[in-house]
C-alpha cells in the first residue's frame, strides 16, 4: 500500500503544487462531509429571507441554476459586516466523528488526504487547523472584501462549479483515487474517482445514474471501507 513517492505533509502545503505520483490518495470534501453540516447554507441564513433561499435551492436541484450561480447570488456583494457573524457560526460547527483517527491512519498508510471544497477558504482553513499537519493540500473558494462588499474568486469556476473539483484533481498524478462526498459539489468528482464514499443527496444522486459507492455516516465507517479496499 501507500506511495510511489512520499508525500509532503506540514504546514503551508497550500503555498506549492504537490506533484507526484501516488499509488493511492484521498480527495474529501469540507462542508457536509468533514463537517456535520453545510457550512455555506449555515453561515448565510441569519442574513437572507429563508423563503427566498428556498426557491433558489429549489431552482439548483431543478436544474435552473447552477451551482456556482447560487452561490455567489447568496454570497457575491453582500455585507463584508456579516463576515465576524458567519466566522462566530463556523466555530460552533461539528467536525464529523472519526475525521481525526481517519488523518492519523492516512499518514500512517502514507495515502495523501486532499481537501477539495466548493465553500470559503476563511470557513474550511478556521476548522482545519487543529488538523492542517496531517492533510497534504486544502483547495478552496477566496472570500474577499472589496470595500464593503464580500466577492468570491476562484481559479476553477466553469460557470456551473464554483470550484470544479475535477479540475483540482488533475493536478495530482495516482494510480487510485478515493472520494469522499455528500452533496451537489461533488457529483463529478464522485464519478472520476476509482472508489467513492458518498451519503445524503450525493449517494441519492449515485443511486439515480448507477454509480456504486460505499455509504458512510462517520470517517469510522471511511475507515473500514478503506481497509477493506486495500
Amino acid at each position: 500500500m501507500g506511495l510511489l513517492l512520499q508525500p509532503h505533509f506540514g504546514k503551508n502545503k497550500t503555498k506549492r503544487e504537490v506533484k507526484a505520483l501516488y499509488k493511492n490518495i484521498v480527495f474529501v470534501d469540507f462542508d457536509g462531509t468533514i463537517t456535520t453540516e453545510d457550512t455555506l447554507t449555515g453561515a448565510i441564513l441569519p442574513f437572507v429571507d429563508h423563503k427566498e433561499f428556498l426557491e433558489y435551492n429549489g431552482k439548483l436541484e431543478k436544474g435552473e441554476m447552477t451551482l456556482s450561480e447560487v452561490v455567489r447570488y447568496a454570497y457575491d456583494d453582500r455585507p463584508a459586516e456579516w463576515i465576524p457573524k458567519m466566522l462566530e457560526y463556523i466555530d460552533t460547527v461539528k467536525i464529523r466523528p472519526g475525521f481525526e483517527e481517519f488523518l492519523d491512519k492516512m499518514a500512517e498508510k502514507e495515502i495523501p488526504v486532499v481537501v477539495i471544497s466548493g465553500g470559503f477558504r476563511q470557513f474550511s482553513s478556521r476548522k482545519l487547523a487543529p488538523y492542517m499537519d496531517k492533510i497534504a493540500a486544502l483547495h478552496t473558494v477566496e472570500m474577499t472584501v472589496e470595500g464593503d462588499k464580500i466577492k468570491l474568486v476562484s481559479q476553477h469556476d466553469d460557470g456551473n462549479e464554483l470550484l470544479k473539483k475535477t479540475d483540482v484533481m488533475k493536478k495530482y498524478e495516482y494510480a487510485h483515487a478515493i472520494g469522499i462526498g455528500d452533496s451537489y459539489t461533488d457529483k463529478n468528482m464522485a464519478q472520476a474517482v476509482d472508489t467513492c464514499f458518498a451519503r445524503d443527496v450525493l449517494a441519492k444522486y449515485l443511486d439515480q445514474i448507477g454509480k456504486e459507492y460505499r455509504p458512510y455516516e462517520d470517517f469510522y465507517d471511511v475507515l473500514k471501507g478503506i481497509e477493506e479496499i486495500l
